[in-house]
């Protein structure tokens, strides 16, 4: 089976400071930080073509900070992350795009940046453009987006660059209520699809209904890996013991 997500002894550290000036005095010397946050510590796992695993776990246990590492946005402190494919991406929606181009000129630009070429985005722009339901301002600068605009624009590119692997931290669904129907089913459709899929949610319900495994992470570790209903029964008696 071809792992699509391969991760290996994978360490985030993020550094903090009193001072600004010793932010410059750290590059040089790598010292005068004030402290060190250990938020990833020594992470490995795989996931396979096709697969879809949960990542479950409190607010603040390293979810995020992961799934942001997979999909490229930011970068290990130690540690391999190797993505075998095209990533579509449906966390920090907005983020990448120029606030002075148009929506439609911002998905030549960020799916240039995802390495597609002009033909293939000509091919889904009207896709993208019907999707997304902006209507006049489609052609009109980000910065006059609304924030949730701008997510609907992101989610678009995401699911319309045919990805073969999907990295989506709880946003199943962005905008008003008739949007937010309208992108869950899209995302749903893609999970049928097999796609390798790493599903963050908080929702027990809906890690049951996609995952076939799941990744529970604690205080920057991996505590399992392994069945839904064992993973979810762990997470849940934890929650319990701290209430």
């Amino acid at each position: 089976m071809e792992k699509k997500i391969e991760v290996k002894n994978l360490n985030k550290i993020f550094y903090m400071f009193d001072k600004d000036y010793k932010i410059l005095q750290w590059i040089v010397t790598k010292k005068g930080c004030s402290k060190e946050k250990h938020v990833l510590k020594n992470i490995s796992f795989s996931v396979d073509a096709g697969e879809i695993v949960g990542l479950i776990g409190v607010n603040g246990a390293g979810k995020s900070t992961l799934m942001k590492l997979v999909a490229g946005i930011t970068y290990p402190s130690s540690g391999e992350v190797t993505v075998n494919g095209r990533v579509g991406a449906l966390i920090n929606l907005s983020a990448g795009f120029n606030p002075d181009y148009t929506g439609r000129k911002n998905i030549y630009y960020k799916g240039t940046l995802m390495g597609m070429s002009r033909t293939e985005i000509d091919h889904i722009i009207d896709d993208i453009e019907e999707f997304v339901e902006l209507g006049e301002y489609f052609d009109r600068p980000i910065r006059m987006y609304s924030s949730g605009m701008s997510a609907r624009l992101g989610f678009a590119l995401a699911v319309y660059t045919e990805p073969e692997i999907l990295i989506i931290d709880e946003v199943l669904a962005v905008g008003d209520k008739i949007f937010q129907k309208k992108s869950r089913a899209k995302v749903e459709e893609m999970f049928q699809q097999g796609k390798s899929v790493l599903f963050s949610s908080h929702s027990d319900d809906l890690i049951r209904q996609f995952c076939s495994r799941v990744l529970y992470l604690k205080d920057g570790e991996i505590v399992f890996d392994g069945d839904v209903e064992e993973g979810l029964k762990l997470y849940n008696e934890d929650i319990k013991k701290k209430k």
